[in-house]
């Protein structure tokens, strides 16, 4: 059966426990994700590499920027080129996501055919397109950094909405769909990645979660119980998870684990202030820098501490790559 576009997309069933039922429809049918928790899939995102986003924005950006509209009556080839080349950006993006995440991949494609016009062969389809592109996948880093706050509030007890920064979160528009087979049963759809997780996201709020924050591994989990707990189950190495392997840690190496990942923390939240500088602006600031430069910072850190933690490289060695001058 072949799929009309408007119901190509993800659809979202809420269940008892925080647990989700996901479908994804593509143009080749329906295909169910296997289920997962609210907790577990925003807790997913925001360990997500976001590198291919940040590269096809810097390059989407470089290339809308070489657009020159020399006529307002006349499309150059030159022009026409350029744009063939922004689209082929997107389409590059949204195969490189199918590794990782096909919600990702698939929500990234609808999302830009949503908002990007049809080429009409004018002027203004162009405009409108080279305006555009980039915004969307900032749009989707830019929740992803979010998030990452959103976690290190909470984690440090510190009020999440102080300034106020959360109201976009009731703004989204939802659409729903329901369906009655002894019970109504409502599920939520999505053509925009944003969209899903801030849905996510306020589910995951509306808990009033506990978050804490590994002292093996550095990463965030929700407990299991209210009793106080210090390592998560993620596999760590050698098919062991950090529950299984701090015991046998040195105090000393703790000390060390948490100088390192605070480091981690303290330098990305640097970095990203040093792109937002930078932000929109024509002119680069002295210590801007753009959203590549900050995800190359961001994977070679992460790799440094990840090895630190595995036993790889030394506390000095990983704060030689994580660390960065003020």
């Amino acid at each position: 059966m072949q799929m009309l576009a408007s119901q190509i997309g993800l659809y979202v069933t809420l269940e008892n426990d925080g647990y989700i039922k996901r479908n994804l429809i593509t143009e080749s049918g329906e295909q169910e994700l296997p289920v997962t928790t609210i907790k577990d899939e925003i807790i997913e995102f925001s360990e997500l590499n976001f590198g291919p986003y940040s590269k096809a924005v810097d390059i989407i950006q470089e290339i809308a920027d070489s657009i020159k509209i020399e006529s307002k009556r006349k499309l150059s080839n030159e022009a026409r080129s350029n744009y063939e080349r922004l689209t082929s950006v997107i389409d590059i993006l949204v195969n490189e996501l199918k590794e990782n995440s096909l919600v990702a991949s698939l929500l990234t494609g609808t999302m830009v055919v949503d908002s990007v016009p049809i080429f009409d062969d004018s002027i203004e389809s162009i405009e409108i397109t080279k305006a555009i592109l980039p915004t969307l996948l900032r749009a989707i880093v830019d929740f992803n950094l979010f998030v990452n706050d959103t976690f290190y509030n909470i984690y440090t007890g510190n009020t999440i909405d102080e300034d106020g920064e959360h109201y976009f979160l009731s703004q989204i528009m939802l659409s729903q769909e329901l369906t009655f087979e002894g019970e109504l049963t409502a599920r939520y759809f999505f053509r925009n990645l944003p969209d899903y997780y801030i849905f996510l996201l306020m589910q995951f709020l509306s808990t009033k979660p506990q978050l804490v924050r590994c002292e093996c591994c550095g990463k965030y989990f929700v407990p299991k119980t209210n009793k106080a707990t210090k390592y998560c189950d993620r596999i760590l190495k050698d098919g062991k998870t950090c529950k299984d392997l701090a015991p046998s840690l040195k105090h000393k190496k703790m000390v060390l684990t948490d100088k390192v990942v605070e480091a981690f923390d303290r330098a990305k939240r640097k970095m990203y202030r040093r792109y937002e500088r930078n932000d929109g602006k024509i002119y680069m600031s002295p210590k801007g820098i753009t959203y590549d430069d900050f995800y190359v910072w961001n994977d070679a850190a992460t790799e440094a501490r990840d090895k630190y933690l595995r036993g790889e490289l030394t506390a000095e060695e990983a704060l030689k790559i994580i660390e960065v001058n003020d």
